[in-house]
This record gives structure tokens, C-alpha cells and sequence, in this order.
């Protein structure tokens, strides 16, 4: 009586037809087996929705396609001379130091060597392995470096930004890179690009000053561009050589991570958020913020320190690592086929390389933003001008190419709030109507395996849990 009390009224349709008085016995068996197979499926596909649940996917969606170009500051621009110290200051310098003259040739074939440094360069001191340096281990190189290094006034001319004529040393201010001491536009202030396209950003000349370089370093005459967001410590420099206009187009790419997705490991999600400082790949330069070219240069110190036990600190801002000395730079010349290259963790069995190089464990930041550059070259003819500093100079143009930008956002492809959606759909509307997709909610998977809804399911929970021990309840006490 119980039971028919609820299988007349029940909207679990295959149970009600299971139970139906006038049902044949043949019929109530294929009944029972299409139950069966309905709860099989029903069981099956909600551990799938379970575990797609707890799996955690991710999946990358172009959040907006035409992102207006001003919503970022203009890129940082840093230009460093290929000869990266002015020779006419050496003798200066040799005063000031009180250089003796049988000191004086070892001591220039160390600045010569500085005037060619960066960090995958180490080997332009190989000529001091095996000299004896104590004489001169009580200077200070990085300090002399950076009194020796160009000024702005003197190899930056007729600087403009936004088509306005500025000073240019207004606009650009010394700087530590991995490739020496040289200047940067807009690192602290931030400027934005108001308007796109050729000379619509940083224009200026920068001058060559051959006569000031350093006669022993012979090599390729120009500059090193570098194009970065702010909060960036290095990039990928780009090449500009004499007599051309170079024009840099930049474009960009902007990427973060929702919300959703920053419940779950750093190294689940692959990215690290600025405030993550207990995440295992958390590293980056002291008194920075995490970005990923920030840790790689962390991680460059700290292959320093284990070759040599000391950091050049000419390339990276102030920390508490040992500064190299002189009588260190033979170690890094010695260790300079080991960082050339930044290694992926497991590239081994993919890529062959005969030396290893730097593994650095390092992860994009959640909210990133990639800048590309597109680098258009015109020859300017100095041969046919007559004003010699306009033969040893060139120009520069940096711009935005257009007025938009991509926008991706990665989110969680499945949360907890997709597995109950359907049932607060189902309270809010209180109808039968459910959804036929089985991946939005467990209401879905109810109605295709059984023909029932969300509904039915309340009321086979009110039936069990109350109706039941209700009618138990009155039979035991009529007894």
C-alpha cells in the first residue's frame, strides 16, 4: 500500500511503469533491465563528471579580441652601445685610480674586455686566465665600468616622444642589464601610447662616437635594442646597425588567468601569481616582481654562485650575493660554454646539446603580457651626406602598431558551480523542464538514464527518508 501510495504519484517514469498493476510479466522484466542499464549509465557518467570535476582542466578562450592599446603603459626601450664604455675617460680614470704605468696594460685589457661583456660572453676573459691579478684585485671594476659607460648626451640626439621633441635625458636614465650598464626609456613612468603607428611613439638618434671606442675591441660597430613590459629585468635584444632607419612595430598579446583557477598548485596551473611566495618556483630578483624573465635572471645568479661563488653585479640590481672580484673573472671565462643557453627541465631525451645549460625552473606570471616586435629596415645613404655626425648615426622608431591588442583568458573548463547549475536552475524556475545536457548537471544525466527530473529525485528522497519511517512509526504504535 506504502509503495502504491508512491509509484501512483511518482515521475520516475520507468519505476512507475515497473510497478504498473495492469504491466505483464514479460514486460516488467524488460522494464527491469532498462532500469538497470539506465542506472548503470547514470552511475558511470557521474563518475565521469566527478572525476572531470577534480581533474582540474583548463582551457584558453580569446576573451576579447580588439583590447584597446592604451589600457597598457608604452614598452620599456633600453639601448646599449655595442662598445660599451667611452675611451676618451680612460685617462681620467687611470688618475683617479692612481694606476701606475707598469700597471696600465693590464689594466686596459680588463676594460677592454668589459667593453664587449655581457652575460653569454664571459670568454672576453680568456686572456686574463693564468695572469697574476692581486695588484689590481682592490679595485673596484663594476664602479670604474659604470663611470666609463655612455651618457645619454652623448650618444642620444633629437629625441621625440608622441611626435613632441623632449630632452633626452629627460626620458632615458641609467641601467643594469645583462648586457652591461646601459639606458631605459620609460621604466619607472610608465607613459602610455596614446596614438598608433610610425612616429607616433619614441623617436630619436643615436650616435656612434667610433673615435671614443676602445681599440682593442674591433668588433661590430651598433646597438642593442631591448623592447620589454615594465617590471621586466631582460629581454631578447634586437640588433640595430649603422647607417639604417630602424622602425619597431610593436604589438601585444595579453594573457591572465581567471579567478577559478587559482584555487588549484602553481604548478598545476603552470603560472605563479605576484603574491604566491610559498609556490616551489617562486623566484625572482630581490626587491622585483615575479616575472618570468625575472626568474630566469635569479636563476643565472645562481649558476654564477655555484661556478664562482659570486654574482656579477653590473648585471642585476642590488642583492646580497658576493659581487665577482677581479681575480673571479678567469673562473667565468672557464664556465662560459655552461651558460649560453636556458634548458628546459626534460628536453634531454628531445633535444641534443653537447653541453648542458641552464635549468631554470621558471613559470609565466597569471597575468602576462607579450610584447612582438615586427623590425622594418631602410638604408640612409651617408655617403651622400656631409655633416660626420650624421654618417655615424642612426635612427630609431618605436611605435604601436595598432590600436588593439589580443586578450586570452584561461579558465577551469568544468567548476562546482557547472555540477549543482542545473539545480539551482531547476529551485528557481520550480518546473519539470531540465536541461538534455548530461555535462551541465546531475538533473541532466537523471532525465536521459531514467525519465525523471530533479524533482523526482526530491520526492523519492521525501518518500524514503519520511514518508517510510512515518508509516513504520504508526504501524508500531497501532501495535
Amino acid at each position: 500500500m506504502l509503495l502504491d501510495s508512491y509509484i501512483c504519484r511518482s515521475h520516475i517514469h520507468g519505476l512507475y511503469l515497473l510497478f504498473l498493476p495492469s504491466m505483464r510479466r514479460r514486460m516488467r522484466v524488460l522494464w527491469s533491465l532498462a532500469l538497470i542499464c539506465a542506472c548503470t549509465v547514470l552511475f558511470h557518467v557521474s563518475y565521469l563528471l566527478g572525476e572531470r570535476y577534480h581533474s582540474k582542466q583548463f582551457q584558453t578562450i580569446v576573451a576579447n579580441a580588439h583590447a584597446p592599446i592604451n589600457h597598457i603603459a608604452f614598452p620599456v626601450v633600453i639601448i646599449c652601445n655595442k662598445n660599451r664604455l667611452n675611451w676618451s675617460r680612460l685617462p681620467e680614470i687611470k688618475s683617479l685610480y692612481n694606476i701606475t704605468p707598469p700597471q696600465e696594460e693590464l689594466f686596459d685589457r680588463i676594460l677592454t674586455a668589459y667593453d664587449g661583456l655581457s652575460f653569454h660572453n664571459f670568454n672576453v676573459f680568456d686572456s686574463l686566465v693564468g695572469e697574476s691579478l692581486d695588484e689590481l684585485n682592490h679595485l673596484n671594476f663594476t664602479q670604474i665600468v659604470i663611470e666609463m659607460s655612455w651618457r645619454c648626451d652623448e650618444i642620444l640626439q633629437d629625441c621625440h616622444w608622441q611626435k613632441a621633441p623632449r630632452d633626452c635625458c629627460k626620458l632615458f636614465r641609467p641601467r643594469r642589464l645583462p648586457l652591461g650598464y646601459c639606458l631605459a626609456f620609460n621604466e619607472l613612468e610608465r607613459r602610455r601610447g596614446m596614438e598608433t603607428g610610425i612616429n607616433s611613439g619614441l623617436l630619436l638618434r643615436l650616435l656612434q662616437r667610433q673615435t671614443h671606442h676602445a681599440p682593442g675591441n674591433p668588433g661590430l660597430k651598433g646597438f642593442w635594442l631591448t623592447v620589454v613590459e615594465s617590471s621586466v629585468w631582460f629581454g631578447f635584444p634586437i640588433e640595430v646597425v649603422p647607417h639604417i632607419r630602424t622602425n619597431v612595430a610593436v604589438t601585444a598579446v595579453y594573457h591572465y588567468y581567471d579567478e577559478s583557477t587559482l584555487s588549484t598548485p602553481s604548478s598545476w596551473r603552470h603560472c605563479v601569481m605576484d603574491y604566491e611566495e610559498e609556490s616551489e618556483h617562486f623566484f625572482t630578483l630581490e626587491g622585483q616582481k615575479y616575472m618570468l624573465e625575472n626568474c630566469q635572471a635569479e636563476c643565472q645568479q645562481r649558476y654564477l654562485l655555484r661556478y664562482c661563488n659570486c654574482s656579477v653585479d653590473l648585471f642585476y640590481p642590488p642583492s646580497d650575493y658576493p659581487a665577482c672580484r677581479l681575480k673571479d673573472l678567469p673562473c667565468l671565462a672557464s664556465h662560459n660554454h655552461l651558460l649560453q643557453n636556458f634548458e628546459q627541465p626534460g628536453e634531454h631525451p628531445y633535444v641534443h646539446r653537447e653541453e648542458s645549460g641552464l635549468v631554470c625552473e621558471c613559470l609565466y606570471n597569471c597575468k602576462s603580457l607579450s610584447l612582438l616586435t615586427d623590425m622594418r629596415k631602410s638604408v640612409l645613404q651617408p655617403w651622400l651626406r656631409s655633416n660626420s655626425s650624421a654618417i655615424e648615426s642612426m635612427w630609431l622608431n618605436v611605435f604601436f602598431k595598432k590600436p588593439s591588442m589580443l586578450v586570452y583568458k584561461t579558465n577551469l573548463i568544468y567548476t562546482w558551480v557547472d555540477l549543482i547549475g542545473m539545480l539551482c536552475i531547476m529551485i528557481y524556475l520550480c518546473v519539470y523542464i531540465i536541461s538534455y545536457s548530461i555535462l551541465v548537471s546531475f538533473g541532466g544525466i537523471c532525465q536521459l538514464c531514467l525519465g525523471c527530473s530533479i524533482i523526482s529525485l526530491i520526492e523519492f528522497i521525501f518518500f524514503a527518508l519520511y514518508k517510510v519511517p512515518q508509516f513504520y512509526w504508526k504501524r508500531l504504535l497501532n501495535e
